[in-house]
């Protein structure tokens, strides 16, 4: 008889197709015991094991085994046995050693068990379908797809180079893959999650979600508990989460949407878009751009290198960024914003108004409240703001206009550039306004305490609010809206 290692035979397992148009040897397994409690094992390799339940107490074993040579087909036999622990079911192969040659063989299973017993399956180079547990498992494969269907109680499943599939798992669930992608649909209890190199997608997830991969997408949707994904090199998508999300990404784009819970985001090298945030938001970015809208709560973003936009937020937001542009549209509460070589624009914040800046434009409109700027080599424009005004820049020109109250306090500092205040008709002001190198110009009536050349002292309309105007080498203009 020939005889073949064992090391070669995986290299040497063929599929189906081929077994069966050789059709050199086949032989059918039936086999049965009573269960009289404890778990069913089964271990088993090279071939397809497909597990269903029953409502009665007997595992029933069918299978088919297959082989290019009659001799080792022989010797392939699967066993049956009760023990202390329960039922065990394995399949043995002979030791084979061939110099030359190909030979092939395998061994399907399909096993019955009762629907309450506990299992254990592990299996090799072959697919597993399992459906209809109702109690726990423990499910381990390699080289071989996953899919596990209409469960109860506490699963574990783990696979390597294939697939895993989850449908209508009703407890607890723990999935660990590697070089195989994970999709899940409706988990009735926590789902932890664990995958290198493929993909996740889970959805209907109706308690707490923890998923852990690197080098694959993740997509995640309709999740009632809190929810934790960290993921690498990889794009991720979370939306309709009822709990807190926290989640960490690098190198991909992440999309994160309608989560009732406080969210926080971590990425890097990518897109963060997010919106419908029925809470606090807080968002970290490395070298990626931030968008997005709709947040319930307080917003806080830091970002690098790249552009931040956020708009209709209903809570205070605080936005610090280097090298990129910031825009921020209907904010419900006070803005503040620190970055550096870029541009800001703010529309419709109703609250203060905070920003330092370095090498970039500021421009400002409709603020309830009062607004400070501190900016350099660029010019502000501030238009309908509804509080006091204090800007100090450096190199770029200040424009102040469409104040909504007839007594606005302003403080407006710059040098090398101009400075330009349309003030409503009916205000009231203490004027002091001191320039180098360049002239004071008004066409607002100005009762004058004292004038020169390059500084101006007086009041409007009977004097009041503070009227503060100081540059170097440039202009200073002040006129009727």
């Amino acid at each position: 008889m020939c005889r073949i290692s064992r090391w070669i035979a995986a290299g040497l397992i063929l599929p189906a197709a081929a077994l069966a148009n050789e059709n050199r040897y086949e032989n059918s397994v039936h086999l049965n015991a009573n269960w009289r409690g404890g778990r069913v094992s089964i271990e088993h390799k090279f071939g397809h094991v497909d597990v269903r339940t029953n409502n009665g107490d007997e595992v029933i074993v069918r299978g088919t085994i297959r082989a290019s040579d009659e001799d080792i087909g022989k010797q392939i036999h699967v066993s049956i046995f009760n023990n202390s622990e329960g039922i065990s079911i394995r399949t043995m192969y002979p030791e084979i050693h061939i110099h030359g040659g190909n030979v092939s063989y395998s061994a399907d299973l399909e096993v019955t068990i009762p629907f309450k017993a506990p299992l254990v399956l592990r299996n090799r180079f072959g697919s597993i379908e399992v459906e209809g547990l109702r109690a726990s498992s423990e499910i381990v494969n390699g080289q071989g797809s996953i899919t596990f269907r209409d469960s109860r109680g506490t699963q574990r499943i783990e696979n390597s180079f294939g697939s895993i599939t989850i449908e209508n798992a009703g407890g607890d669930t723990t999935v660990q893959n590697a070089n195989g992608s994970i999709t899940v649909e409706k988990v009735e209890g926590n789902l932890n999650i664990n995958d290198r190199f493929a993909s996740v997608s889970v959805r209907s997830a109706k308690r707490a979600v923890t998923i852990q991969n690197s080098n694959g997408s993740v997509q995640l949707t309709d999740v009632g508990g809190d929810t934790r994904v960290t993921n690498a090199f990889g794009s991720v998508g979370i939306h309709n989460v009822d709990g807190r999300l926290d989640l960490t990404n690098q190198n991909g784009n992440v999309t994160v949407s309608d989560i009732k819970g406080a969210t926080v985001i971590r990425n890097s090298y990518a897109i963060t878009n997010f919106s419908d945030i029925h809470n606090n938001l807080s968002i970290a970015s490395q070298n990626g751009r931030v968008e997005g809208s709709n947040v319930a709560g307080p917003v806080s973003i830091s970002a690098s290198f790249a552009p931040i936009e956020i708009r209709n937020i209903a809570g205070p937001a605080s936005i610090t960024n280097t090298n990129g542009n910031v825009s921020a549209i209907d904010i419900r509460g006070n803005l503040t914003v620190d970055t550096k070589f870029g541009l800001v624009k703010a529309e419709r914040i109703r609250g203060q108004l905070d920003v330092d800046n370095s090498n970039g434009s500021v421009t400002a409109a409709d603020v309830a409240g009062s607004a400070r700027v501190r900016t350099s080599f660029a010019s502000v424009f501030l238009k309908g703001i509804d509080g006091s005004i204090d800007v100090e820049n450096q190199n770029g020109a200040i424009s102040i206009g469409g104040l909504r109250r007839t007594c606005t306090p302003m403080s407006l500092r710059t040098t090398y550039a101009p400075i330009k205040v349309a003030l409503p008709g009916s205000g009231g002001y203490n004027v002091e306004a001191r320039t180098s190198y360049g002239s004071i110009n008004t066409d607002v009536p100005i009762t004058i305490n004292r004038k020169s050349e390059n500084n101006l002292s007086g009041t409007i309309g009977g004097g009041g609010c503070k009227l503060d105007l100081t540059t170097s080498n440039g202009n200073i203009t002040i006129t009727k809206e």
